[in-house]
């Protein structure tokens, strides 16, 4: 009988065991994989990795080898440029002239949108910044005018000096045709030059006080002597003499105090300012006709005044020889 029970019990137990098996069989492909896959995974990443840092690490070699390449190129032309009339240097200040023309036109752009500004901001930072934006650049763009406001009237005296010297062409035909009455010509230049500064009366004392500061009077001085210069010279004063000098400082002075009546003149047209300068003209050719009586004097004025030209056209660098 014992053994009886004992077979009963084996059998129940195993009808209990077998859906367990089957169960367990069936969930086995859930289970995870072996530790040795995530291994294999791991190091497959790890070997991508080192792929690409070598092949970022041969580019970056490859790079370096062409630079130095290049670089041992440019030199090798460099050389050959010196012992062929150095043609490699003149293509590279080629390109920086280039450069410094397209900075220059950029600059002018700026400077010309600007002077509309001068009546209300006058010839300030402020006026080229609203020119910088009105022309379609940032207003960071100032930057480009270290000088501040005397850029601004440095470019208004060197774009009006221009126009008077094509005028004085035009009615001299280059300078070839006789002039009738040179002292007229004179008169008439410098009236022509004064009244462009009208649309900007009201701010010219703030302009003129910047080009007398210091650090900015050679570039003024050079656009005046520059400038008499021309008119002397389209008014048919070619001569060599003595006088030559004697006769620009004598007409810059004219026009610097002509300037400033200018700027006190309230008469209609400006009338009262002409009829100084003309007066002014007068006085000058009655001075030196009264001078060419007296040698000793004349000789004695002279030379203070030629001195003083020699000495500020040899500092400023300046040339007046035409062909």
């Amino acid at each position: 009988m014992a053994n009886v029970r004992c077979l009963y019990k084996l059998i129940r137990l195993q009808k209990i065991l077998l859906p367990l098996n089957a169960t367990s069989s069936r969930l086995a492909p859930m289970q995870p994989r072996p530790l040795t896959f995530l291994i294999a995974r791991s190091y497959g990443k790890d070997e991508k990795a080192a792929n690409l840092e070598d092949f970022r690490a041969r580019e970056e070699q490859r790079e370096r080898e062409r630079d130095a390449a290049d670089k041992a190129a440019e030199q090798a032309a460099q050389k050959q440029a010196g012992g062929g009339g150095g043609l490699g240097a003149t293509g590279s200040e080629s390109k920086d002239d280039a450069k410094q023309a397209k900075v220059d036109a950029i600059r002018a752009k700026i400077l010309d949108a600007a002077l509309q500004h001068v009546p209300q901001q006058g010839w300030t930072r402020q006026a080229i910044i609203l020119g910088a934006e009105e022309s379609g650049y940032p207003s960071v763009v100032h930057g480009m005018f270290p000088e501040g406001g005397f850029a601004l009237v440095s470019h208004f005296n060197g774009k009006c000096n221009a126009q008077l010297v094509e005028s004085l062409q035009q009615m001299t035909d280059g300078g070839k045709q006789e002039v009738e009455d040179p002292l007229d010509f004179l008169v008439q230049a410098v009236r022509q030059r004064l009244e462009m500064v009208t649309p900007y009366k009201t701010h010219w004392p703030q302009a003129m006080a910047l080009l007398a500061q210091p650090q900015h009077a050679p570039t003024a001085l050079a656009q005046v002597l520059t400038l008499v210069d021309d008119i002397c010279y389209y008014s048919g004063d070619r001569s060599v003499d003595f006088g030559w000098y004697t006769r620009r400082v004598g007409l810059a002075t004219i026009m610097k105090m002509t300037e400033l009546y200018f700027l006190q003149d309230k008469s209609p047209g400006h009338a009262q300012t002409w009829e100084f300068l003309k007066s002014r003209m007068d006085e000058a050719v009655q001075l030196q006709m009264m001078l060419s009586q007296t040698e000793g004097m004349t000789h004695t004025f002279q030379r203070s005044f030629n001195s003083a030209f020699i000495t500020a056209r040899n500092i400023l660098g300046l040339g007046y020889n035409r062909n």
